[in-house]
Protein backbone atom coordinates (compact mmCIF):
# COMPACT_ATOMS: atom_id res chain seq x y z
CA UNK A 1 0.00 0.00 0.00
CA UNK A 2 3.16 2.16 0.86
CA UNK A 3 4.40 1.69 -2.38
CA UNK A 4 1.19 2.46 -4.94
CA UNK A 5 1.16 6.32 -2.73
CA UNK A 6 4.65 7.04 -4.01
CA UNK A 7 5.02 9.40 -7.34
CA UNK A 8 6.97 7.22 -10.00
CA UNK A 9 8.71 10.59 -11.44
CA UNK A 10 9.29 13.09 -8.05
CA UNK A 11 9.77 15.95 -11.24
CA UNK A 12 5.88 16.08 -11.90
CA UNK A 13 5.29 16.77 -8.31
CA UNK A 14 3.45 20.11 -7.18
CA UNK A 15 5.83 20.87 -4.73
CA UNK A 16 7.76 21.48 -7.85
CA UNK A 17 7.06 24.58 -9.43
CA UNK A 18 9.25 24.86 -12.67
CA UNK A 19 8.63 20.99 -13.03
CA UNK A 20 4.74 21.43 -13.20
CA UNK A 21 4.35 22.12 -16.93
CA UNK A 22 5.02 19.57 -19.09
CA UNK A 23 8.52 20.07 -21.20
CA UNK A 24 7.73 21.60 -24.90
CA UNK A 25 4.48 23.45 -23.37
CA UNK A 26 5.32 27.73 -22.48
CA UNK A 27 3.84 29.17 -19.53
CA UNK A 28 0.78 31.17 -20.32
CA UNK A 29 1.25 34.78 -20.54
CA UNK A 30 -0.72 36.98 -18.36
CA UNK A 31 -1.49 41.03 -18.09
CA UNK A 32 0.57 43.19 -15.58
CA UNK A 33 0.48 46.31 -15.28
CA UNK A 34 4.08 48.86 -14.24
CA UNK A 35 3.01 51.96 -12.53
CA UNK A 36 6.48 54.63 -12.02
CA UNK A 37 7.35 57.55 -11.17
CA UNK A 38 10.17 59.30 -13.04
CA UNK A 39 12.24 62.12 -10.72
CA UNK A 40 10.87 65.27 -11.52
CA UNK A 41 14.13 66.99 -12.58
CA UNK A 42 13.63 65.83 -15.79
CA UNK A 43 12.85 67.81 -19.29
CA UNK A 44 9.99 66.58 -21.48
CA UNK A 45 12.86 64.88 -24.07
CA UNK A 46 14.26 63.11 -21.08
CA UNK A 47 11.11 61.78 -20.06
CA UNK A 48 10.13 60.91 -23.11
CA UNK A 49 13.67 59.11 -23.21
CA UNK A 50 13.25 57.53 -19.67
CA UNK A 51 9.50 55.94 -21.01
CA UNK A 52 11.76 54.48 -23.88
CA UNK A 53 13.82 52.46 -21.56
CA UNK A 54 10.91 51.61 -19.58
CA UNK A 55 9.01 50.07 -22.63
CA UNK A 56 12.62 48.46 -23.71
CA UNK A 57 13.28 46.98 -20.77
CA UNK A 58 9.86 45.34 -21.69
CA UNK A 59 10.59 44.07 -24.84
CA UNK A 60 13.99 43.13 -23.66
CA UNK A 61 12.20 40.57 -20.97
CA UNK A 62 9.94 39.32 -24.12
CA UNK A 63 6.70 41.67 -23.14
CA UNK A 64 4.41 42.85 -25.55
CA UNK A 65 3.09 46.03 -24.81
CA UNK A 66 -0.75 46.72 -24.63
CA UNK A 67 -1.22 50.03 -23.99
CA UNK A 68 0.46 52.72 -22.06
CA UNK A 69 -0.30 56.26 -20.82
CA UNK A 70 2.15 59.03 -21.02
CA UNK A 71 3.59 60.32 -17.75
CA UNK A 72 1.91 63.53 -16.07
CA UNK A 73 3.85 65.53 -13.43
CA UNK A 74 1.90 65.75 -10.32
CA UNK A 75 2.06 66.04 -6.38
CA UNK A 76 3.26 63.38 -4.18
CA UNK A 77 1.16 62.44 -1.05
CA UNK A 78 4.37 62.95 0.60
CA UNK A 79 8.14 63.19 0.37
CA UNK A 80 10.45 60.17 -1.22
CA UNK A 81 13.83 60.30 -0.04
CA UNK A 82 16.40 57.69 -1.48
CA UNK A 83 19.78 57.48 -1.07
CA UNK A 84 21.81 57.22 -4.48
CA UNK A 85 25.96 57.51 -4.04
CA UNK A 86 26.07 58.08 -0.36
CA UNK A 87 23.80 61.67 -1.02
CA UNK A 88 20.10 61.88 0.39
CA UNK A 89 17.35 62.98 -2.56
CA UNK A 90 14.19 64.63 -1.78
CA UNK A 91 11.08 64.58 -3.71
CA UNK A 92 7.84 66.26 -3.60
CA UNK A 93 7.00 65.74 -6.83
CA UNK A 94 7.06 63.31 -10.06
CA UNK A 95 5.86 62.36 -12.99
CA UNK A 96 3.18 59.18 -13.38
CA UNK A 97 3.23 57.06 -16.06
CA UNK A 98 2.04 53.32 -16.72
CA UNK A 99 2.27 50.64 -19.38
CA UNK A 100 -0.24 47.94 -20.10
CA UNK A 101 2.11 44.46 -20.74
CA UNK A 102 1.63 40.98 -21.54
CA UNK A 103 4.49 38.85 -20.07
CA UNK A 104 4.70 35.22 -18.48
CA UNK A 105 5.31 35.15 -14.89
CA UNK A 106 8.75 34.13 -14.76
CA UNK A 107 9.96 37.58 -16.72
CA UNK A 108 8.75 39.34 -13.63
CA UNK A 109 11.51 39.16 -10.90
CA UNK A 110 14.05 40.07 -13.66
CA UNK A 111 11.73 43.26 -14.85
CA UNK A 112 11.87 44.10 -11.18
CA UNK A 113 15.54 43.83 -11.12
CA UNK A 114 16.30 45.84 -13.97
CA UNK A 115 13.71 48.88 -13.25
CA UNK A 116 16.06 48.96 -9.96
CA UNK A 117 18.99 49.89 -11.82
CA UNK A 118 17.47 52.70 -13.83
CA UNK A 119 18.58 56.03 -12.28
CA UNK A 120 15.43 57.77 -13.99
CA UNK A 121 13.01 55.62 -12.09
CA UNK A 122 11.90 56.58 -8.63
CA UNK A 123 9.48 54.02 -7.59
CA UNK A 124 7.84 51.59 -9.94
CA UNK A 125 5.02 49.11 -8.84
CA UNK A 126 4.04 45.79 -11.19
CA UNK A 127 0.05 44.73 -10.89
CA UNK A 128 -0.84 41.31 -12.11
CA UNK A 129 -4.24 43.07 -13.83
CA UNK A 130 -6.74 42.07 -16.62
CA UNK A 131 -6.47 42.42 -20.57
CA UNK A 132 -9.32 45.01 -21.37
CA UNK A 133 -9.09 46.94 -24.20
CA UNK A 134 -8.82 50.53 -23.60
CA UNK A 135 -11.60 52.88 -25.07
CA UNK A 136 -11.56 56.22 -25.98
CA UNK A 137 -12.94 58.25 -23.79
CA UNK A 138 -16.96 59.49 -25.17
CA UNK A 139 -17.86 62.36 -26.50
CA UNK A 140 -20.56 64.12 -24.46
CA UNK A 141 -23.94 64.45 -26.20
CA UNK A 142 -26.80 66.75 -25.90
CA UNK A 143 -30.42 66.62 -26.27
CA UNK A 144 -32.18 68.87 -26.62
CA UNK A 145 -35.52 70.69 -28.35
CA UNK A 146 -34.69 74.19 -27.27
CA UNK A 147 -31.23 74.46 -28.50
CA UNK A 148 -31.90 72.76 -31.85
CA UNK A 149 -31.18 74.55 -34.87
CA UNK A 150 -31.36 77.64 -33.14
CA UNK A 151 -28.39 79.81 -31.66
CA UNK A 152 -29.71 81.51 -27.96
CA UNK A 153 -30.25 85.21 -28.29
CA UNK A 154 -29.56 87.87 -25.50
CA UNK A 155 -32.75 89.22 -24.17
CA UNK A 156 -33.32 93.00 -25.60
CA UNK A 157 -35.61 95.69 -23.94
CA UNK A 158 -38.94 96.27 -24.92
CA UNK A 159 -39.53 100.41 -24.51
CA UNK A 160 -42.68 101.13 -23.37
CA UNK A 161 -45.05 103.32 -25.47
CA UNK A 162 -45.82 106.87 -23.73
CA UNK A 163 -49.68 106.42 -25.64
CA UNK A 164 -50.00 103.16 -22.68
CA UNK A 165 -48.47 105.46 -20.04
CA UNK A 166 -51.27 108.36 -20.46
CA UNK A 167 -54.14 105.62 -20.83
CA UNK A 168 -52.90 104.33 -17.19
CA UNK A 169 -52.74 107.57 -15.46
CA UNK A 170 -56.19 108.37 -17.16
CA UNK A 171 -57.11 104.72 -15.91
CA UNK A 172 -55.70 105.63 -12.37
CA UNK A 173 -57.49 108.77 -12.16
CA UNK A 174 -60.89 107.52 -12.95
CA UNK A 175 -60.64 104.57 -10.54
CA UNK A 176 -59.65 107.26 -7.51
CA UNK A 177 -62.95 109.49 -8.01
CA UNK A 178 -65.07 106.25 -8.11
CA UNK A 179 -63.43 105.16 -4.71
CA UNK A 180 -64.11 109.08 -3.57
CA UNK A 181 -67.39 109.81 -4.58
Amino acid sequence: MAETSQVADPAFTQANDTASTPPGKQEKATTYEVGFHLIPTLSDAQVLEAVAVVRATLVQEGAVVLSEHAPERMTLSYRIERTISGKREKYTESYFGWIQFSAERVAIPALSEAYRTIYNVLRFIIVETTANEVTKPRRAVFISDRLEGTTIQKPTMVEAKKTDEVSYDEDLDKSIEAIVS
